[in-house]
């Protein structure tokens, strides 16, 4: 139960368009709002009334990001302010697109953000990537992904498939 495969015909008809927003959760909305719109270009834009609590949403590239003040709930219920983690590409992150990661790097540098320099490839190709913090850990990713071809992996009983797959999932196509 779980690890069957999703019939192809119903994935198509998710009628998903884009991704609209991702939330976090900030020791400081100001700082957080500082830090979206100089170090990744966001927009303050308008909340709509009925959001009784402190928060920010920002708007740019086709996506929001909202900020929720933490500790400003109803319950009170605080979650404890905790130093930075280390920088961990391995880690849960929110990642944008960047068409010139040679000036998105300088931008970093002359706001003296830590960041961490990667490279993924694939034959010839090749993605540039940098991870880096918000104020409140949440790991940020800037890349030049799109250079990657996105080749979907049939999942239905296709000859040579368990091959193409990582060891991980080979057992959750045959069940």
């Amino acid at each position: 139960m779980g690890s069957e495969a999703p019939d192809p015909a119903v994935a198509a008809s998710v009628p998903l368009v884009r991704l609209n927003h991702v939330s976090f959760q900030c020791t400081s909305v100001e700082k957080s709002v500082d830090f979206y719109r100089r170090v990744l270009g966001f927009e303050l834009i308008k909340r709509p009334e009925s959001l009784n609590f402190n928060g920010a949403w920002l708007y740019k590239y086709g996506m929001g990001i909202h900020l929720l003040q933490r500790g400003d709930d109803a319950d009170g219920c605080s979650i404890p302010t905790r130093p930075l983690p280390a920088i961990n590409p391995m880690g849960n992150h929110v990642s944008f697109q960047c068409s010139d990661m040679a000036v998105m790097k300088a931008r970093l540098r002359a706001m003296d953000r830590e960041f961490v320099v990667r490279k993924v490839w694939d034959g010839e190709t090749v993605v540039d990537q940098l991870f880096f913090h918000d104020p409140d850990g949440n790991m940020i990713e800037v890349c030049n992904c799109e250079n990657l071809p996105v080749i979907p992996l049939i999942v239905a009983s296709t000859p040579g498939l368990p091959e193409l797959l990582p060891p991980a999932m080979q057992t959750n196509v045959h069940g």
